[in-house]
Parts: C-alpha cells; structure tokens; sequence
C-alpha cells in the first residue's frame, strides 16, 4: 500500500490559500495608489501619563544578539517607568524628523512598507513603578500613553488569555503590536497582510533587544485567545488585529538555562 507524500497545500490547506491568495506575478503587478499614513487610535478623553526620558543602552548591537534569550522566569520586582519608555521607543517610538524642505518625514527604528506605520501598542501593565497598574495604549508622536482601563488585569487571566503561558501573567508587562488593516492593506490588498507580520516582527526584535540591553527578561507570545484579547484591549475587530505580544520583567538570577526555564514548556 502506497500512500500520497504530504506536502503544503494538502497538510495545511488555509494556509496554502493565503499563501497562494497573496503572491504577486508579471502578470500580477498593479501599480498601487499612493496612500498617506492614517491616524493613530488615539482616545483625547483618556487618562495620560507623558513618558520620561529612556534609559541609555550603551551595548553594541554583537552583544545584543549574542545575549538575547527567550526568558520564563521572573521575579517580582517593578521595572521602572524610564525603562519601559525604552522599550516602547525603541520599537516603535519617533527617532527624529528628517527636514526635506516643504515635507518633514517623521523617523521611525522599524522599517513599514509604503511608510504608513499600520501598527499599534498596546500595553498590559502588572508592575511598573510610577505607573498604576492597568492597560495602556502607547501614542508614539506625542511620546506617552493613555489609559485604556484603569484596573490591574489579574495574573492567571493574562496567562490564561495566553494560551495558558504562565510567564505571562508573571512578567512586568506584556508588549502587543495590533494592526490596523486597511492603512496597508488599502494600498497594497492582500499582500499588505504579509507587510503587517513582517512589520510586526521588526518591532517586536527591536524591543527584545533594548530588553536585553536593559539587563531584563523577553519572551514573545505568539499563541492568544484572539478575540479575548482584543475584548480586553478595546480593539474593534473589524478594524484593527492582534498580532504578536512580548512580556518583559526582571529575570531571576541564574545563568540562560534558569531563565529559558523550559521545564515549565
């Protein structure tokens, strides 16, 4: 008896789709409408808490990668307010404003294709000192954040909105990149989906470096409870999806293998 090899298309047939659905061909190459960046999702009416200044991060970037690891294991000690605004400067914050003349180009530390900057930050706060406890979202051209709601959201439902990853309920904060689609996807359809994975994740290695360069912990949480979170966010879902998540806090002592804690896997 001899049986079919498996192969992309058969074992994952969603995914082939979408795949399949977004490729671009030379006969596939429309030229795409020129779109301007749209506006953040900011709430005037909310609460606001302006970010102070960061907290230098003096290693070379060889060290940075060298060092990075996925961290578990957290203790309970708050980050500071400082380091948290560079976590969220670094990802996805404004590095300065390019002068060409009649147009001022605002600079990014991640790449976006088109330039239209189609994500959001968003922020689950259990412990930052200076910063009550609650969610938060992050406005980047006015360098602070507003409060989304004002209650510390309870461990063991940040863990188990993560698939049941206990490390995210243990962390300092959790980090999540949403995106608002139709900023890319008006300009490039389909494909702009793909833009909206790869921009996520340029930010999301830009923050676990300036973790690491901090000396604090990072792990990213790609598996959630979609629609749950969003809930808890405040996020439309017909507008705007969840896409990656980082939790950040201070790792316990021990050497890498400590802190991967993958016992707890």
């Amino acid at each position: 008896m001899t049986t079919e090899p498996t192969t992309f298309r058969t074992d994952q047939p969603l995914a082939w789709m979408y795949h399949r659905g977004s490729t671009r061909s030379a006969f596939d190459t429309a030229d795409a409408p020129v779109q301007r960046p749209g506006p953040g999702r900011e709430d005037p009416k909310a609460p606001w808490f302006p970010l102070p200044p960061g907290v230098p991060v003096g290693a070379s970037l060889a060290d940075l990668v060298r060092e990075r690891v996925s961290c578990r294991a957290f203790r309970d000690q708050p980050i500071s307010l400082a380091e948290l605004a560079t976590l969220l400067r670094a990802g996805y914050g404004i590095t300065g404003v390019t002068d060409g003349g009649p147009l001022q180009i605002a600079d990014r530390p991640v790449p976006s294709a088109g330039g239209l900057y189609p994500l959001e930050v968003s922020v689950l706060v259990r412990s930052v000192a200076g910063l009550p406890a609650g969610i938060y979202h992050y406005v980047p051209f006015a360098d602070g954040l507003e409060q989304v709601h004002e209650e510390a959201v309870p461990p063991p439902l940040v863990s188990s909105l993560f698939l049941g990853q206990p490390w995210a309920g243990e962390a300092n904060v959790v980090l999540l990149l949403s995106a608002v689609c139709e900023r890319s996807l008006s300009r490039y359809g389909d494909r702009g989906y793909r833009y909206l994975l790869l921009e996520a994740g340029h930010v999301a290695q830009n923050m676990v470096l300036a973790a690491t360069g901090l000396r604090l912990g990072a792990v990213n949480l790609g598996g959630f409870l979609d629609d749950e979170l969003s809930a808890l966010l405040r996020v439309d879902t017909d507008e705007e999806i969840v896409l990656y998540g980082t939790a950040v806090g201070r790792p316990v002592p021990g050497n890498r293998l400590t802190q991967r804690a993958i016992d707890r896997l």
